[in-house]
């Protein structure tokens, strides 16, 4: 498959990017995953971005100091990362991202997100699966577009999601998560219900940057 990489730097993380061609992937590409026929059954875009996912991981934990070892699948389909790291995967369209760092004796973890840019419409039709309680007012009073703003709090609570998942093990609803601030380059989440050790009313800032036509979010816990 042919694939181009580039980084960039959010937050003082190194992101590793990988520009990929699915029509050029080939089925026997996906042999260089050890969990391969985890994936027999996908159909072949999904592979493609499976298999660039991995790729850029496999850049990413070599930059952290890790083993070239593509991340395998968990139960939750989330990715298994080498014993003493942590990291995140996304993809969308044509992009796969992923970050990595290591871990120490406190809970440490990563959640990455690429967004592409919503218009109002999209906005629009998502908003109600997506804001809970008074956030569509607080989106609606910054000086940012509400289709931007959206984008922006959508990415972020996929990254926050990602983040918390090794500790909370469970999949929770975008209701668990709401905003509290959004400024030029960051973003701050409070919990609305308590999630494993996070109790409710738990904050987090998260960093966030705008990448071609789409927006990315880091969560760095």
């Amino acid at each position: 498959m042919n694939t181009e990489l580039t980084t960039l730097s959010l937050n003082q993380r190194t992101l590793f990017c990988l520009r990929f061609a699915p029509d050029s992937f080939a089925p026997q590409d996906l042999l260089w995953l050890p969990h391969h026929p985890m994936l027999a059954r996908a159909v072949m875009s999904r592979k493609a971005e499976h298999l660039a996912g991995r790729m850029a991981a496999v850049y990413a934990l070599r930059h952290a100091g890790g083993p070239a070892t593509p991340p395998g699948i968990g139960a939750h389909r989330e990715p298994l990362w080498p014993s003493g790291f942590t990291g995140s995967i996304s993809h969308a369209g044509h992009l796969a991202l992923a970050a990595v760092k290591p871990t120490g004796e406190r809970f440490s973890s990563l959640g990455i997100d690429y967004q592409p840019l919503l218009t109002d419409n999209d906005a629009q039709k998502l908003a109600d699966g997506v804001l809970f309680g008074d956030e569509r007012a607080r989106l609606q009073a910054t000086s940012v577009p509400f289709h931007l703003a959206f984008s922006q709090l959508f990415s972020a609570k996929e990254s926050l999601f990602k983040a918390l998942f090794p500790a909370v093990q469970t999949w929770f609803g975008f209701d668990c998560a709401q905003i509290v601030a959004l400024a030029s380059e960051s973003i701050t989440l409070e919990l609305s219900c308590s999630l494993g050790p996070f109790p409710m009313g738990a904050r987090f800032t998260l960093a966030w940057m705008p990448f071609g036509d789409g927006i990315i979010t880091l969560a760095d816990l």
